[in-house]
Parts: structure tokens; sequence; C-alpha cells
């Protein structure tokens, strides 16, 4: 696919959701996405916003404070975990070995790699109410699952989101392995997809270390299991 005819896929796709306050969201960089690899997703519930005059995918494109030390200010408590994570996706290190971006800022340009999505795409607020959120997935389920297809992940992360999703969407990655013996993170997996039920990056149930470090362990299980 082309950037021009992805860009038109993704246009069709943001119109989609209906409304005027949308924050859309999706591929942070096609060409960075394009030639990532793994093809990473994070799924996340709504964002913290009283307007929507702006893109997730522009606010992650430039994530970086101006004060070229770490995350732009109102960003750390959820993104910090998350940059981590997908910084060791990609270079193989874990939370220890990786650096810190107060220091080295380019840690966060990791984030023109992945696409990144919320199920609800309408402002929200710093604690998402469940029911609104699983509301809005239901009046947009063909959306959303459409949205997901043209991304064509191989590695899904649900940031406490996984439970809002019916089983059809896990039905169209075929077979999957379950592995829900660590609660703090449920995997599922096969050889093209590796789905990870896990808490929220802001979560009070386990520090940042652990929620990266668990991830980046089944995510480089996962690849040496199918040679990734």
């Amino acid at each position: 696919m082309t950037l021009e005819s992805f860009n038109l896929t993704q246009d069709k796709n943001d119109q989609l959701f209906k409304g005027d306050n949308v924050i859309y969201d999706g591929v942070v960089d096609y060409d960075q996405y394009k030639s990532a690899n793994p093809k990473l997703l994070w799924i996340l519930k709504e964002a913290n916003s009283e307007d929507s005059e702006w893109t997730m995918r522009d606010a992650l494109a430039n994530l970086k404070h101006s004060s070229l030390k770490g995350l732009k200010e109102g960003w750390a408590n959820t993104f910090t975990s998350i940059v981590y994570t997908t910084n060791g996706i990609f270079t193989g290190e874990d939370w220890d070995s990786m650096g810190n971006f107060n220091e080295n800022q380019s840690i966060i340009d990791v984030m023109l790699k992945v696409a990144y999505i919320n199920v609800k795409k309408v402002p929200g607020g710093s604690q998402a109410d469940w029911n609104l959120v699983k509301n809005y997935y239901t009046e947009n389920k063909s959306a959303l699952h459409e949205q997901i297809k043209y991304i064509d992940p191989e590695i899904i992360i649900f940031g406490g989101t996984y439970n809002f999703f019916d089983d059809d969407f896990f039905e169209s990655f075929g077979k999957l392995e379950a592995n829900v013996e660590n609660k703090s993170l449920h995997i599922y997996q096969n050889e093209k997809h590796l789905l990870l039920n896990a808490y929220h990056p802001n979560n009070r149930a386990i520090k940042h270390k652990t929620y990266c470090d668990l991830i980046l362990e089944a995510t480089k299980d996962w690849r040496q299991k199918y040679g990734k």
C-alpha cells in the first residue's frame, strides 16, 4: 500500500466515527509503521481532554517536552510505561538497560513506529466511565473493527481494554493459545498474532518497571517461539 492509498483508507475510516467531537487516532507515521518489525498497536479507553481540536496521531508524533526533558506536560502518567515498553519491544532492552528519556529524549521517537487507538473516540476525563466506553464500543463496533483491520497489527497491547471487545473480534485472529497464569498479564498468541491483556499503563497495581518487563518478556518469548 502506498502512502496516498493508506491516507485515503485512513480518512475513509475516520469518517466511520460520527460526530463533531471525534479525536482521531491510528497509525502515527505511515512510513515508520510500514517498516517496523513487529507491527504494534496500543488500545486504550479514551483521551483525557476537554476538546477535540487535535488528533492523537499528531500528539504522539510530537510527544517530547519543549524543555528537552522527557514527555510533554500532562502525558507522563500514562505514556511513561507506553514509551519504555514500546522502545523495549523494538530494541530488545529491558526497563533497566534502555536509559532515561529525561536524559535521552530520542527514546520517545519510538512512538512514530506504532499505531494507537482509543475505544471511545470522544473526549473523556482522567477516570474513564466503564459503561460509557462500553456503550461507545457497542455503537461503533464495526468501525473499530474496520480500523484495526486496516492497521493490521501483529501485536496488540490492550491497556485495560481487552474486556470491551466482543468474542467475534477475537475470532478473526484464528485459534489463539492462552496463558492466563499471571494475573497482571494475560497472553493470547499464535504464529501471526500476540494479544496482551494488560493493565492500563497508569495503573496502581504494579510499578512501571514491572508493567514494562512483563510485556517485554511475553513479546520476546513469542518472537523466539515463532521465529519472528
